[in-house]
């Protein structure tokens, strides 16, 4: 596999296969979001050259600018909370997030868990997520579609054999 399948649900089976990593380094631009700023600090940490992190508070313009500027192919890594901060700081530079780059949620299982506490973030994540021309929900841990989110039944799922 040389890049993450979009408009699916990818079931890995397992962890540490490397499917974050091939987001990262598949071709054109990637926005992946997570849900615990550890795991942008470990994938940033191992792609720096490549790789821009953002999350927590105050305003990212700036930053996202100047690494859009220096880089043809965009791959950033952001918080669940963070995507619609993500999205509306490109779409002001000028960068289509919806058309252009392939999203990839990662860990979407922690979804479920995270409704009742952070209820607006996973909103708010869905909600960009129905915009987008190619996104894909991440994760080892198997749910049986019957249970999965309103918001994703349509798409197809695919497993990782």
């Amino acid at each position: 596999m040389t890049e993450i399948p979009a408009n699916c649900v990818l079931n890995k089976g397992i962890t540490g296969c490397g499917a974050t990593t091939l987001a990262i380094l598949q071709p054109g631009h990637t926005i992946i979001a997570v849900p615990f700023v550890s795991l942008i600090q470990n994938k940033v940490a191992q792609h720096k050259d490549v790789l821009l992190g953002i999350y927590g508070e105050g305003d990212k313009t700036a930053i996202i600018k100047d690494y859009v500027d220096c880089h043809p192919s965009v791959k950033i890594m952001t918080t669940f909370d963070s995507l619609p901060k993500v999205c509306g700081i490109l779409t002001e530079l000028k960068h289509d997030p919806y058309t252009t780059f392939h999203v990839v949620i990662d860990e979407w299982h922690t979804l479920f868990q995270s409704y009742q506490f952070r209820n607006n973030a996973v909103r708010n994540l869905l909600e960009e997520t129905k915009k987008m021309k190619r996104v894909t929900f991440v994760s080892a841990t198997p749910i049986e579609p019957e249970y999965w989110l309103e918001e994703i039944k349509h798409l197809p799922e695919i497993k990782i054999e």
